[in-house]
């Protein structure tokens, strides 16, 4: 979903969720990350995940949808953006 297409404050929610997993794995491809900010990030996009299950937000089509069914949550989904945690090919 894009910016322009947010109608709804659910739609709202998925948005700035999907904005922030961005930033999450950003950071989490550098080689050098300040801890607090990267800690601090993942924790605002679990939240937002969480918040999205308890009210019951259509995740389809978003980052979200895929940490929230097939992964333990963002801290997990985190590391395979990581360069320590990538294995060679």
């Amino acid at each position: 979903m894009q910016k322009h297409q947010v109608r709804s404050p659910e739609q709202a929610l998925a948005y700035i969720t999907d904005c922030t997993l961005a930033t999450v794995a950003e950071m989490a491809m550098k080689k050098s990350r300040l801890k607090f900010d990267f800690k601090r990030q993942i924790a605002i996009a679990q939240t937002a995940i969480d918040w999205m299950n308890e009210m019951k937000i259509d995740m389809t089509g978003t980052r979200a949808d895929s940490i929230a069914h097939h992964t333990n949550g963002v801290e997990e989904w985190a590391k395979k953006f990581m360069p320590e945690h990538k294995t060679a090919a």
